[in-house]
C-alpha cells in the first residue's frame, strides 16, 4: 500500500516536471519564459534645462543653407545706397553735380548750342563719353567747379589736355584739344569756378580746324587717380534736362 502511494506521487512529480520543459505550443510562450526574456526599458534622455524646452521643442536645423547674417541685408552692390564706392555711378552723383551749379565750360557759349555727343561712336568701336562744346579758335576755356589742376598731359587722341579734380575729391573734369593754357596754369594749382584755364584749339586728333572743347567728367576708380574713372555725361548735368 505504501509503494503504490508514493509510486503515485514519482508520476505525479514527473508529469509537472515534464509539463515545465515542454516547448510551447503556437509560437506562445510560457509566462515563466515571457519573465525571464522581457527586454530592458528604453534609455531615457535627460531633459533640458531650460524650462521651456519641454513645451517648445526646438525646430530642426536644416542643412540646406546656413543661418542668416546681419550683411544679408545689406544692398548686393553700393548702387543702391545714397554714397556709392570710389568708381561707381549712380543718380546721388548726377544729383551731386547739378547742386554744384557747374558752368559751361567754354565762354559765350549757351545751353541751347549744346548737343548731346557722350554716346557717339569713334574709331576702334569707341564711345566717345563727352561732350564736344564747338567754339571759335582761342576761345577761353573755363574752370567748371571750383577744384585744383592734377594733371597737365599731351596725348595724340587729347593733344593739349588738363586734368581737373572737383573740391570734394569725387570728380575729375577733363578738358582736351586745347590750343594752349592760360598763363599761370601749373599741376597743383587751385582753380575757382569761372576761372581761364586754357584756350580752345584743334589739338590731338580733333583735325586740323575743327575747333572745340572736348570736355568730360569722371569719377575715379580710387581717391587720387585722375584717369581711368567711370565717365557721368555732361549734357543733362550742364543743360538741366
Amino acid at each position: 500500500m505504501i509503494l503504490i502511494t508514493v509510486a503515485g506521487l514519482c508520476v505525479t512529480f514527473g508529469a509537472i516536471i515534464l509539463i515545465n520543459l515542454a516547448p510551447p505550443r503556437n509560437g506562445l510562450l510560457s509566462k515563466s519564459h515571457a519573465r525571464m526574456t522581457k527586454p530592458a526599458p528604453p534609455k531615457v534622455e535627460p531633459a533640458p534645462s531650460s524650462d521651456n524646452a519641454a513645451a517648445t521643442p526646438a525646430p530642426p536645423v536644416s542643412l540646406a543653407q546656413p543661418a542668416a547674417r546681419a550683411s544679408d541685408n545689406l544692398p548686393a552692390t553700393d548702387f543702391a545706397t545714397s554714397t556709392p564706392a570710389p568708381g561707381l555711378v549712380n543718380e546721388a552723383d548726377v544729383a551731386a553735380l547739378r547742386v554744384k551749379g557747374l558752368l559751361i565750360p567754354v565762354a559765350g557759349v549757351g545751353a541751347g548750342q549744346l548737343r548731346d555727343s557722350f554716346y557717339d561712336g569713334r574709331s576702334e568701336g569707341r564711345t566717345h563719353e563727352a561732350l564736344d562744346i564747338m567754339a571759335a579758335s582761342g576761345t577761353p576755356v573755363l574752370a567748371v567747379a571750383d577744384g585744383k589742376i592734377v594733371r597737365l598731359f599731351h596725348s595724340d587722341r587729347g593733344g593739349i589736355t588738363l586734368y581737373e579734380l572737383d573740391s570734394s575729391g569725387l570728380y575729375v573734369y577733363y578738358y582736351a584739344h586745347l590750343q594752349r593754357y592760360a598763363d599761370g596754369i601749373s599741376e597743383g594749382k587751385t582753380l575757382t569756378r569761372g576761372e581761364v584755364i586754357a584756350y580752345v584749339g584743334d589739338t590731338g586728333n580733333a583735325g586740323a580746324g575743327n575747333y572745340h572743347l572736348h570736355f568730360a567728367i569722371s569719377k575715379p576708380a580710387a581717391p587720387g587717380k585722375w584717369s581711368g574713372g567711370t565717365p557721368i555725361n555732361p549734357y543733362p548735368i550742364l543743360t538741366g534736362k
